[in-house]
């Protein structure tokens, strides 16, 4: 894996290095970013928080786009590059871990594993085919909650992959998912150390953690019925992801805006500064937010006592646009005048998220 260095004037502070330091210790860490509300800037936060742990702190980080729309794939690789990957009339990709399962002959012995230079990690790119092994998942599903291994083995694909990503000695492993309740994702889900929510502030995302929560639940309670009938508990120690997948926190994205400017006072400088007014309606659902998602997901924290609000992502005009554009992070995206401001914005505000997420993962070591 190659990794760019970050931009200057960009380092971890030494508390921030320890704090990494000590999650590194525990080895790998496995995320996925959910949400089955689309439109709530998943993919974007997926693949700028891994660049910010891949650049400033060099963490080791694969990520994994099971989405079958490919956002993320897109994203972080450049142009002719996907052009000449997706021309290929197989191309390496998600959709070649789980075939081999659909075709009868197990897992695949080697991850398709490339290099996104720019954005300092690796990636295992997204594929419109996947969408085509949902049935496949969902059939072997019913077969799973009633023990049988061919149904597990398939239910635990993702569970191979995430197995030999610890091999290569990952710190951090993503997977950013489409918005759906469906079979992928379900497999995703139960393979997963953890999962962070990305959320928009408005009505339907407090329905959509309703959702995750009720449904998650549901999941785990039958995968682990299946595990008990199983008809080779010994396979099932080798396959099964080690304890439940927890949820690590919540990010809200982008606050809209209303004519005309606040003072508030910068945490930097002490000084005055003007922001743009946020529509009230929006604030006043925004502050229902840690009350409810206690409420459908309080059960499943990775720890009791955690923060579960990682940040809040607000509105950075034309930077990520151009970021997709250039196929860069938004800390590394070229240009100047606004665009210097918009870029120390963005390592500010990608900085703190990756601190929380790593404040909560290290608050949940044994």
């Amino acid at each position: 894996m190659v990794t760019r260095p970050a931009a200057p004037n960009t380092k971890p502070t030494k508390a921030q290095i320890a704090l990494f330091d000590s999650v590194k210790k525990q080895g790998t860490k496995t995320t996925c970013f959910f949400n089955n509300k689309g439109g709530v800037g998943k993919t974007t936060l997926v693949a700028n928080l891994a660049a910010e742990l891949a650049l400033s702190f060099k963490a080791k980080v694969l990520v994994v786009d099971a989405d079958p729309q490919c956002n993320l794939t897109q994203y972080v690789l450049a142009e002719e590059l996907t052009d000449e990957i997706y021309s290929s009339e197989n191309p390496n990709s998600i959709f070649s871990v789980i075939r081999p399962l659909s075709l009868g002959k197990g897992y695949e012995s080697e991850l398709p594993i490339i290099a996104s230079p720019e954005f300092g990690f690796d990636i295992i790119i997204g594929d419109p085919r996947l969408a085509l092994q949902e049935d496949l998942l969902a059939g072997d599903w019913r077969d799973a909650k009633g023990g049988g291994m061919r149904g597990i083995r398939t239910t635990f694909v993702f569970a191979e992959l995430v197995k030999r990503a610890k091999e290569l000695k990952y710190d951090f492993v993503f997977f950013d998912m489409g918005p759906s309740l469906g079979a992928i994702n379900r497999a995703v889900l139960l393979a997963m150390d953890f999962f962070v929510v990305p959320m928009s502030i408005d009505v339907f995302s407090l329905w959509a953690i309703r959702n995750i929560g009720v449904t998650v639940t549901v999941w785990q309670k039958e995968l682990e019925t299946g595990c008990r009938l199983a008809e080779d508990p010994s396979e099932i120690l080798e396959l099964s992801p080690k304890g439940r997948i927890a949820f690590l926190g919540y990010v809200t994205q982008q606050h809209k805006e209303r004519t005309g400017y606040d003072e508030e006072v910068s945490d930097d400088t002490g000084e005055p500064v003007k922001i743009k007014r946020r529509v009230r309606a929006y604030e006043s659902i925004g502050a229902t937010f840690p009350q409810k998602v206690n409420e459908s997901l309080g059960t499943m924290f990775a720890n009791p006592q955690m923060e579960s609000h990682l940040g809040d992502i607000r509105h950075l005009g034309s930077l990520a646009p151009m970021s997709q554009s250039q196929h860069v992070p938004m800390i590394s995206v070229k240009g100047t005048g606004s665009y210097t401001k918009l870029r120390k914005q963005a390592r500010e505000l990608y900085r703190g998220i990756a601190e929380k997420y790593l404040q909560n993962l290290d608050s949940n070591k044994s």
